[in-house]
This record gives structure tokens, sequence and C-alpha cells, in this order.
């Protein structure tokens, strides 16, 4: 057996971070690594009261894993006691899990144990994707209140919900959340929570047993007809296979015409993606649709607060606001610059200055153009391409040619930044419900006339690359 003693040491070693000595000498210090797989990382236990315990902390160590490994694994854990001479039959049924999850059970459970009445669920939910942690601001105060109503009310508030926005900014948090408290409010009804990918990857494997066993392929339908909330995540990924779409919109309709709920999450906005079933799109559509927007700064600040305390990591308030506006992308970028913060931290015993801070995500943060440098950049470029100024732009002045800058640089500060309508009516001396406005005129102007679009698109061009 491969030896994965120096993994098991940095993991322990970081989790002083999170449990006494006592603990871990209790619990963890007996533990080893029997081998890790690209999808997990299975631990061996030497009791079944450590077993029980170690399983109970399965988020924690999924986050220490992540942190030794860079990348996110599925613990599994079993036990030397009772199962020390199963090795076989605990991959086999690791494998089944990965590829299969039955209804109600854990992760890490062997097949021939009770089962525990749980939510059916075929990605077990994350215990650390919460409502309750999950940090509120302008940019998804909108989607959140519609996740919490489709919780609370499955299939009487909204149906379908389909929500969108890029890539790191909560969409997966808030499909982990609606399950959990759906759960929690109905444990009766079975969910199902699976990306696009393991969709399409279910699929085609209920094909192949057909072919090979003459099954049919019932058990697959049977399985997403049956449901009761169905959630998807990534839908973007089932575009441009014809007989998964054909499948998929024969299951919506399904469950649909069973007023049974479905939550639907895409990167980008359903006209965007190319080789998408018109009729799929159509009834995405039919319930309610809610995009999710970049984190602004306020947003960003709170997170990094939220996400440093439950690291145990003590920020100055001057490095929240040195992350704040360096770190602009999404969500996902500022758990990577905390992630590495905590690490440097416990590995090697730094005391978490601003100095360490700035140092620590310097990689993160030195292409990146501050908020405030872009949006003076976009006042003088636009100022430049209609003959005006700033403070004109700015004023109270009604003329043609300067309204339509100004609606122009609220469109575009709004795209290209994470300032929110608020701070955009603040920069242009405008109330929000203003800017709105001015937001839907260039939208409307950009989809009825070709020239105003390449307009646009010369002039973002312009800003990012002058």
């Amino acid at each position: 057996m491969q030896s994965y003693k120096f993994i098991w040491d940095s993991i322990l070693t970081n989790m002083r971070g999170t449990y006494s000595d006592l603990r871990i000498n209790a619990y963890f210090r007996d533990i080893e690594i029997v081998e890790i797989e690209p999808q997990y990382i299975l631990l061996l236990t030497q009791t079944p009261k450590t077993l029980e315990f170690v399983r109970s902390q399965q988020s924690v160590l999924e986050r220490l894993v992540h942190d030794a490994l860079g990348e996110f694994k599925v613990v599994y854990v079993y036990c030397k006691e009772t199962d020390g001479n199963r090795l076989d039959r605990v991959r086999a049924a690791i494998k089944h899990d990965l590829e299969f999850p039955e209804p109600g059970k854990m992760p890490y459970d062997l097949p021939d144990e009770p089962e525990k009445p749980k939510t059916s669920s075929i990605t077990p939910p994350k215990k650390s994707y919460t409502f309750e942690n999950y940090v509120v601001g302008n940019s998804n105060q909108f989607v959140y209140s519609a996740c919490y109503a489709v919780a609370e009310n499955p299939s009487s508030m909204w149906n379908p919900l389909l929500i969108y926005g890029p890539s790191g900014l909560g969409k997966t948090h808030l499909l982990y959340a609606t399950t959990k408290k759906i759960s929690e409010l109905y444990p009766e009804k079975k969910i199902i929570y699976i990306t696009g990918e393991q969709f399409v990857n279910d699929m085609v494997e209920h094909l192949r047993k057909r072919d090979n066993n003459g099954l049919g392929f019932g058990p697959f339908r049977e399985k997403y007809r049956k449901c009761d909330v169905l959630l998807i995540d990534d839908i973007q990924f089932i575009a441009g296979k014809s007989a998964v779409q054909e499948e998929f919109f024969h299951t919506f309709n399904t469950l649909y015409d069973s007023q049974k709920q479905i939550i639907i999450t895409s990167d980008r906005p359903l006209r965007e993606i190319k080789q998408l079933d018109e009729r799929l799109q159509y009834r995405f559509e039919m319930g309610l649709t809610a995009d999710i927007q970049p984190p602004d700064y306020e947003l960003r600040a709170a997170i990094i607060k939220n996400k440093a305390e439950a690291l145990h990591l003590s920020l100055s308030e001057s490095s929240v606001v040195y992350l704040a506006e360096h770190l602009t992308k999404n969500i996902r970028q500022i758990e990577g610059a905390l992630t590495k913060i905590y690490a440097k931290k416990y590995l090697y015993g730094l005391s978490v200055t601003d100095e360490m801070v700035i140092e620590s995500v310097a990689d993160l943060t030195t292409v990146e153009v501050s908020p405030k440098d872009l949006v003076e950049k976009i006042f003088t470029i636009v100022s430049t391409k209609y003959g005006t100024s700033k403070d004109e732009i700015c004023s109270k002045t009604k003329k043609r040619e300067i309204v339509e800058a100004r609606h122009v640089c609220a469109y575009l500060i709004r795209t290209m930044t994470n300032y929110s309508q608020n701070q955009i009516g603040a920069l242009l001396g405008r109330d929000h419900t203003t800017i709105i406005n001015s937001i839907e005129v260039c939208k409307k102007q950009i989809l009825n006339d070709p020239s105003f679009e390449r307009e646009i698109k010369e002039l973002q061009s312009e800003i990012k690359d002058g």
C-alpha cells in the first residue's frame, strides 16, 4: 500500500486551527490515508467510535484535504476493526456511490448497512452550504429570496426556477441550501440534485446497461420522473446532445404536469447557449428567471469577513478593504485568496498582518485594474467618443447627445465593473431608478440597432485594451 503519511501529517498540522491537541490525538492521530483517487480520498480509522466522530466532521475534513491537495475530494471513511478485510468491497461501494448514489445513503456507507431516513439526493448536500451562511447583498438579494421562497413552498411559488450567472458567484451554494431547507421542511419529499454532466453520464450508463443486459430504460426514467423536486446545476452541459435533450424534455413535462418543483442553473442566459433545444428554452422560461451578478464592494467585504471568521482568521479592517478592492472577479477568487492566507498562517506559523495578506494574494491581484480606475477610464473614453466631458455627463443637462453619453456610461460601468446601481447613481448624480432606466435604454438599443451594438463593443474593447 502506498504511504500517504506525509500528507496526513500536513493535514494534522492544519487541524490545530480547528481542533484542540486533545481531540486531534484522540480521534485523528491514528487515521491512515488508504488511497487518493481523482474524485475521492479514502481514510482508515481504527475503531467504530473514531469512525462515527470522523464521519460527523466530513465537511471540515474535505476543507482540510482541499487545503493540502489543492483540489476538492469527497472524503470516505471505513473502520479497520469492522471492515478491515473488506477493502475491495469498500472500493466497490464507493465506485457505485460516485456513479449511482442511492436515495437516502451517506456517501461512505457500505451497501449492507441499514439505510438511514434521509432525503433522497443524487449529490449529498454539503453541510457548509446553507441559507444561513449565504451572504446577501444587492447583487444576489433577488435570487436568494426566490430560492428561499421556493424552498419554503416547493411547486406553489415559481416553477420552474431558472438561475443564471457566471461561474463562481454562488449558484451551487444556493442549490445546496435549497435542497437542505426542503429536506428539513418536507422530509417525505424525494429530492434529486444533479449536475447537467451527471445527468448525461447517468443516461449514457443506463443506455449501456440496457444494450448489454436488456434491462430496458425504465429505471432511468422512473428515477427522474418520480421525484418531487429536481435540481440541475449547469444545464448548459446538455446543449448539443439531441438524445439527452429529448429525454430531458419529456422528463421536464412529466414533472411539470405533476406539479413537481424544478430548479435549474446556467452559466449564461438561455439565448446565449448554442444548440439548446428551443422547446427546452421556452419551458425553462415559463417560470421565474433570476440572474445573479458579481458581488459589489459591500458584498465582497461582507463575504470576506464571513469566510475569514469561518476559517478563524483575524483580518484587520484595512486588510478587508484591500481584499474587497482587489478581489473583484467572483466569490471563488475570494475563497482561494483566504485559503492561501489560512494555509500560510498554519503551515508557516505566520501572523496575519496587512503585509502578509498583500503578499499572499499578489498573484491574484497583479493584473487587476481597480474599479475606480476602470470607471475613470470609461468616463474618459466615452467623453472623447461623444465630444463631451465627465462634468457634462454628470450634470443636469438634458441635451440629447449628453443624455446618450450618460446612458452609455451607466451601461458600461454596470457591465464592466461590480458597481451597484446606487453606486453608479452617486457617480452620475442620479437616483438608482434613473440608472436602471439608462441601462434598459442601452440594452434595448443594442438589441434593435446593430450599429449601436458595434459601437458598444468597440468602446468595451478600447476600455479593456487601451
